[in-house]
């Protein structure tokens, strides 16, 4: 019976787990004969433990040669592809590069084709609980998930340039129930490939990568890996039908919970990972009696326990694990066995753990007790090829990419001075543990472990039969000199008798101790993208400058600039200039050539006796970064010109007829506002006609008014007409108002007609004028045409117009015509050959006779004639 259970372990523990594969019997031969080819005292001792006399460190050696496959150690970096590649799955905290199912390219840019690079990974065969970070070639990357593209999904903060973004990642944790429509629409029509509607990845996790291509953020395609949450996994304490308290139940995944916690991962997976109700691996679906319940609440509880690993309280023993298909269940759970120190045993077809310091002892026994009937063994100490005095590892650092790190050697020189002045040192790889704190840990255990070397194989009365595999018992002998010494049941077996044969191991529970002061000194080395550092301005100075013309005489103020010399790999000089007062940038170029003697004078029209501010930046002829210097103050010197002149009192006589104009404009919004008292002619003097039309139902009301007097005196004749069109109703207004003026005195004449109209709905508006007047008097005749239009909500507005005048200036009649807008527009057979816009002047054809200019750049900056200079520049 018990060779039976012993097999039938054997066969669960190493059955291979693919999407296709059964359980691989073949195993259990080789499990046989090597019982068989022990000796008789072997055959016994071994009963049916999974390990015979084996340390932490032995356990640790002993499974990692065990190990079939052709997994590599850690985490897995590298994306993989082909449907040939088995299903996985992540617990705990672990991370994957995944395996891609789908890539594409679209869309044109700025005329590049396939501007768009799709790549489509699944994470994992199972519903995973989430996406916790993401790895790009070498840099952990930030999801800015509150700032989701409808299609592409969350924009990736480091691939953010320029105001634009060049990576999108968008996640789906397997819950999903239709195909992605992004995908469809891109890839649908594709002829060879096409993405279609019943791709959808039932119960898969997986990621779509969208890049768009940059020549300075991507060489090839990103090596992407991915940080996930844990699949949901059932924990006993959280179930109050079992003696927890929750409502976890094993009969519904929807009430499980994803968890680090190692001896909760190893007991899903002993009992069989499911979807649904097919399933994927590990045991099928153990019945619950088989992992007796407080042991194993015993042990996550330890897993649980917080301790200080130098940084701060954590758990005791947490970790992850990517499992693969193909890979043998017995293979994964050594590799979580081994990240929390734990000893697994089957008992009678019964699995029990235990995890961290050993127990209590449940068996106390002295040297009478011994049946000395039986064969005994004792050995003091091991093999020099079993000894080991210090322990060297490896884990998955997460924050060094997951790639498999050195953790710091645990040494000891006073056990290398026993051991014959040697180090003998023993590898583990902890591929299952990503916290380098509980690494350490873990190897202060073994090697406090590994130093009790005192192994007994003795036989117990009857009493001793309850003993199991794990448990502790207490021994008092004098032949041996133990007073209540503690060792762990190794292994026991039932000969043909009531007795039972042990083999014992010597522990001492102060091997588990621990301090945050145990704690060796760790460093994460530079992880991510390493650029070109960006070179700074130097040698950068401004001062205010003169230009003069061909006689000498100061002609316009400007600003010298002034760099370093002798710099390489620089081709030109960025300069900007604003203005102090507003910050307004006046001038930006890129042009200036950077050679001796390392300065230029600024050739924009600079205005004279103001205060700017200046700053510059080196351009390379690579791609390399630089940096702008900080803003320098100047003041331009006080040398204007007639130009400057003209310009001045232009802008404000300007300036000041709109002024003019826009408060006769508000003045007649304000008659329209209120027409029965503000433009009505009733009360004036002389001959009044007027005619009102009106009509009331409710809110709505529609009014016409027209009201036409004449006056003569001796001093002045006038005839006058208004003319009001008004609708009403609720929030909404329109109304159009005429009026015309003809008037004569002896000093002047005038002649106007203004005609205003406004509409109104709550608090957006809009209103129009156009007023035409024309005055004789003995100085002169001025005549005025004007537009003015306005727009807004509230008491904001935006507005724009134009007139023309006749005027009289310093007893010399003159002509102008001004407009105000923020684009100024001249049209010909649909074409716009002229533009003035942001202060820019744009001419897409010129015919020039004589140009006065200092200096002229072509649009795309690869040409600059600079004609005070004496010097034109031509770059490729």
């Amino acid at each position: 019976m018990i060779r039976f259970l012993f097999l039938t372990l054997a066969a669960f523990l190493t059955a291979t787990t693919t999407a296709h594969a059964g359980f691989v019997f073949g195993a259990i031969g080789a499990v046989a004969g090597w019982i068989g080819s022990l000796g008789v005292i072997g055959q016994a001792i071994v009963g049916i433990g999974l390990s015979v006399g084996a340390s932490l460190i032995q356990r640790a050696i002993s499974g990692k040669e065990k190990k079939t496959g052709t997994r590599d150690p850690g985490v897995n970096l590298s994306i993989r592809m082909g449907d040939n590649e088995p299903l996985t799955f992540t617990a705990g905290d672990y991370a994957t590069a995944g395996r891609r199912k789908y890539a594409g390219t679209w869309g044109e840019v700025d005329g590049t084709p396939n501007a768009y690079f799709v790549d489509v990974i699944e994470l994992s065969s199972l519903p995973q609980s989430g996406l916790n970070g993401v790895w790009v070639d070498d840099q952990k990357v930030t999801l800015l998930t509150g700032e989701a593209h409808g299609e592409f999904g969350f924009p990736v903060a480091e691939y953010r340039s320029g105001g634009a973004d060049y990576m999108w990642v968008k996640f789906y944790d397997g819950s999903q129930t239709s195909a992605d429509t992004y995908l469809i629409d891109r890839f649908g029509g594709n002829a060879d490939r096409p993405f279609t509607s019943a791709m959808i990845g039932r119960g898969v996790t997986y990621a779509i990568v969208t890049c768009r291509y940059d020549r300075d953020l991507f060489s090839s395609a990103p090596s992407m890996l991915f940080e996930l949450g844990s699949i949901p996994l059932y924990d006993p304490r959280k179930d109050s039908t079992v003696g927890g308290s929750g409502s976890h139940r094993w009969d519904n995944p929807a009430t499980w919970e994803p968890s680090n916690n190692l001896p909760v991962i190893v007991y899903n997976v002993i009992r069989g990972i499911y979807y649904g109700d097919q399933w994927i691996y590990g045991g099928q679906n153990l019945a619950a009696y088989r992992l007796p319940v407080a042991n194993w609440m015993t042990a996550m509880n330890e897993a649980d326990a917080t301790v200080d690993d130098g940084a701060g309280p954590v758990p005791a023993f947490r970790g992850g694990y990517e499992f693969r298909g193909d890979e043998r269940p017995i293979d994964a759970i050594e590799a979580l066995r081994l990240a929390c120190n734990a000893r697994i045993a089957e008992v009678g077809g019964v699995f029990k753990i235990s995890v961290g310091a050993p127990g209590s002892a449940v068996y106390a026994f002295s040297d009478s007790d011994i049946v000395i009937t039986k064969g005994q063994s004792f050995a003091p100490h091991g093999s020099l090829d079993d000894t080991v005095n210090a322990v060297e590892a490896t884990f998955p650092e997460p924050a060094e990419k997951w790639t498999m790190k050195d953790a710091p050697s645990r040494y000891d020189s006073a056990l290398e001075v026993v051991d014959g002045n040697r180090r003998l040192p023993q590898a583990v790889s902890f591929e299952a543990c990503p916290f380098g704190g509980q690494v350490q840990r873990l190897m202060l255990a073994m090697l406090n472990d590994a130093r009790r070397f005192r192994t007994h194989q003795i036989c117990l009365p009857p009493d001793a039969w309850p003993l199991e595999p794990n448990d502790v018992v207490s021994w008092t002998s004098t032949r041996n000199g133990y007073e209540d010494k503690k060792f762990l049941v190794v292994a026991l077996a039932a000969p043909m008798s009531a007795n039972v044969i042990v083999s014992l191991k010597e522990i001492d529970p102060a091997d588990y101790d621990w301090s945050a002061a145990d704690a060796l000194p760790t460093a994460v080395g530079w992880i991510g993208r390493i650029g070109v550092p960006a070179q700074i301005m130097t040698g950068w100075t401004v001062e205010p400058a003169t230009l003069y013309d061909a006689a000498g005489n100061a002609w316009r103020p400007t600003i010298k600039v002034s760099w370093a010399g002798g710099l390489e790999d620089v081709e030109r000089v960025w300069v900007q200039v604003r203005l102090k007062a507003s910050s307004a940038v006046v001038f930006d170029s890129d042009s200036t050539r950077y050679a001796s003697p390392y300065y230029a004078l600024l050739q924009p029209v600079f205005r004279h006796n103001t205060e700017y501010e200046v700053r510059g930046r080196y351009v390379p002829i690579s791609r390399r970064p630089t940096e702008w210097s900080a803003w320098l103050a100047v003041t331009t010197p006080d040398v204007s010109t007639d130009l400057d002149v003209t310009l001045d009192t232009v802008g404000e006589d300007v300036r000041k007829r709109f002024e003019e104009l826009q408060a006769d404009y508000d003045y007649q919004n304000l008659q329209i506002a209120d027409i029965a008292t503000s433009i009505s002619l009733q009360g004036s003097v002389g001959l009044l006609d007027r005619l009102e039309l009106r009509q009331q139902t409710g809110n709505a009301l529609a009014q016409i008014i027209e009201e036409r007097l004449v006056r003569a005196t001796e001093d002045e004749a006038l005839a006058q007409e208004i003319i009001f069109i008004g609708a009403e109703l609720d929030d909404a207004t329109a109304a159009i108002v005429e009026e015309v003026i003809a008037r004569a005195t002896a000093d002047e004449a005038l002649a106007e007609q203004t005609t205003e109209l406004a509409a109104q709905l709550n608090d957006s508006f809009a209103s129009g004028q156009i007023k035409f007047s024309a005055a004789a008097n003995q100085s002169g005749v001025t005549a005025r045409f004007s537009v003015l239009v306005r727009a807004g909500t509230g008491g904001s507005y935006i507005e724009s117009g134009f007139f023309l005048e006749i005027y009289t200036e310093g007893g010399v009649q003159k002509s102008r015509f001004a407009v105000n807008a923020d684009q100024f527009v001249v049209l010909n057979n649909g074409q716009r050959p002229f533009v003035f816009e942001g202060g820019v002047l744009k001419l897409n054809v010129a015919d020039i006779g004589t140009v006065n200019s200092g200096l002229i750049e072509s649009l795309n900056g690869k040409m600059t004639i600079n004609l005070n200079a004496g010097s034109i520049v031509i770059r490729s």
